[in-house]
């Protein structure tokens, strides 16, 4: 279970370093930026985590693995597109990169946020639930801020939400005794909801026009 558990952790920290390199470079950041946009990304959740449950120092900051394989992430992303390797990927096929990277990283950080949340009480839903979207969206907040633009989870389609129920099927599924599958089903619910959020444009309600 713990190797299962980094696997997740390691997954969502290379999706996320991803998604906060390329919009490090669609802001025009130099190689620092970039670089600072990744690492709040991949390991801001995750951060703001293990402070709610009194783990400190936060599991990122105990080794070097996470900023070394955010370091890794960004130096290939960026050689990508200093040296013009990125030709393939330019236009829709680079937002498309983007989304999927950043699902990934919502899917994965899910799991383990929902895991600890199930570590500290298995008894305890909201925790669960909390610690799973907590992990799974704070990093993307933490890098929005920071490249001047309104959250994702306050205006995309459909997206704090599959954290959300990915939360109560890890809490269900881990409830029924199987705690592998569970990892591998609220991975998958989180997901599917979000690619199809975002191919189907899902939202949920909003107030469009305020009629005085």
């Amino acid at each position: 279970m713990d190797f299962l558990w980094l696997l997740f952790d390691v997954i969502g920290t290379i999706a996320f370093a991803i998604s906060g390199a390329l919009l490090g470079i669609q802001r025009r950041m130099d190689i620092f930026g970039i670089l600072i946009l990744a690492l709040v990304t991949a390991i801001g959740g995750g951060i703001v985590r293990d402070i709610m449950v009194g783990r400190i120092p936060p599991t990122s900051l105990q080794t070097g693995l996470y900023m070394s394989i955010t370091l890794i992430t960004v130096g290939i992303v960026f050689i990508m597109y200093r040296y013009g390797w990125n030709r393939y990927i330019e236009g829709k096929s680079a937002t498309k990169v983007y989304l999927t990277a950043d699902a990934l990283g919502l899917a994965s950080f899910t799991v383990t946020g929902a895991a600890i949340g199930i570590t500290v009480d298995s008894s305890n839903l909201v925790l669960t639930i909390v610690l799973g979207v907590i992990t799974a969206v704070g990093g993307g907040i933490f890098r929005d801020i920071l490249a001047h633009r309104t959250p994702s989870v306050l205006k995309e389609e459909v997206y704090a939400l599959p954290a959300l129920l990915g939360g109560i099927a890890y809490f269900v599924v881990y409830g029924m005794g199987h705690q592998i599958v569970a990892s591998y089903v609220t991975f998958l619910i989180v997901f599917i909801i979000r690619m199809v959020a975002i191919e189907y444009h899902w939202n949920l309600p909003r107030i469009d026009r305020i009629h005085r």
